[in-house]
């Protein structure tokens, strides 16, 4: 089972301040609040499939170029940064909802993992991660023995 670590209350409510003033932006033409240059969280999901573990995380806008993936133990550990590339005035933006500045997120791989063996990739904007499953936490089919008398006995 995955564990997510940096949970951050802050950053919640950050997350929820900023999109609390665009609403009222749009809704009443007040000043929009324009994209911060904070640290951010970007989303992220995990599954398994065809004996491996993926992780996808959304980073439109980063480039791959600029993000840093590690691992340590079972400590996944991915950091980057989004830039502005331009400048726009500010009296210009109509709203503005893109996060900009340094990211981290850190994932707990189970202990099933292959660590040695991740691989990445970055797709249309999303840092693909696989890491296979080690042979010993694949299923293996049991074959089923049939005897004539039961193993257990009730002892009466």
């Amino acid at each position: 089972m995955l564990r997510w670590e940096r949970w951050s209350p802050f950053e919640e409510l950050f997350n929820l301040q900023r999109d609390m003033a665009n609403l009222f932006a749009r809704a009443f033409g007040a000043e929009p609040l324009v994209s911060s240059t904070r640290s951010w969280t970007p989303a992220a999901e995990a599954f398994y499939r065809d004996n491996r573990l993926y992780i996808r995380v959304a980073l439109p806008g980063v480039d791959p170029k600029h993000v840093d993936l590690s691992v340590t133990g079972n400590t996944l550990t991915i950091k980057g940064e989004r830039k502005l590339e331009y400048e726009v005035p500010r009296d210009d933006y109509v709203f503005g909802e893109f996060t900009y500045g340094p990211f981290e997120r850190t994932i707990t791989l189970p202990s099933t993992v292959r660590a040695d063996d991740i691989q990445a990739r970055y797709v249309h904007g999303v840092l693909e991660i696989t890491a296979p499953l080690a042979e010993h936490a694949l299923p293996r089919k049991i074959q089923v023995e049939v005897t004539p008398e039961p193993v257990l006995t009730t002892g009466r």
